[in-house]
């Protein structure tokens, strides 16, 4: 489990690992890991792991496991003056609010889809697609078509809606895993959780 997150405004690897931090009590964690472009800081219980361009501006930070690294995020926040935001905002990925980011996601995913169909078409017409072997594109694909060997008018553009809902029935029904969790399991995704609303409300 990971979160990544990015300063709104410029920062260079250099400077937050010469010191700026220490009045913080944050400071670089030596690792077998550490690069010239990742290195990794601490505040002596948790740590994040920075990335950075070749140009040394910081272009990632990121939470491993159960780490509670707000300490570390608002230390590099206050002494840099900068906003950090984790990738479940939508300021992460460049959008102004988070009904600008759905709605873009949205229209991302419809497009995805009606690519995917349309590569579904030609794999049961025996025409070439860009359908990969191996993949749940292929298995849903391999259903279509023996869906439409049973009901060839499944191929027509106003049955698209119906041979898509079918082509994820079956899939669901013989493909899809059901995880169960424990309550311990439960309680755990919870601290995650909750970690992470902290975060967001400080």
């Amino acid at each position: 489990m990971s979160t990544d997150y990015r300063p709104l405004t410029p920062i260079r690897m250099t400077d937050l690992f010469d010191g700026h931090l220490e009045r913080f009590g944050v400071h670089e964690k030596h690792h077998k890991d550490t690069t010239h472009d990742r290195r990794c800081l601490t505040d002596g219980l948790n740590f994040l792991w920075v990335d950075c361009d070749e140009e040394g501006l910081v272009t990632s930070i990121t939470r491993h496991g159960m780490n509670a690294p707000q300490r570390i995020l608002r230390a590099i926040g206050e002494e840099f003056d900068a906003e950090i935001v984790s990738e479940h905002e939508p300021k992460y990925w460049g959008y102004a609010t988070k009904e600008e980011w759905y709605d873009d996601w949205a229209a991302i995913s419809e497009e995805n889809k009606r690519k995917f169909y349309d590569n579904v078409i030609k794999f049961v017409r025996g025409e070439e697609h860009d359908i990969t072997p191996g993949t749940i594109g292929m298995i849903e694909a391999e259903i279509a078509k023996r869906l439409v060997a049973e009901n060839p008018e499944l191929l027509s553009d106003d049955k698209r809606s119906e041979l898509i809902k079918a082509i994820k029935t079956i899939y669901d029904r013989d493909h899809a895993i059901t995880v169960t969790l424990t309550e311990e399991e439960i309680a755990f995704v919870r601290t995650a959780a909750t970690h992470e609303d902290d975060l967001n409300k400080g």
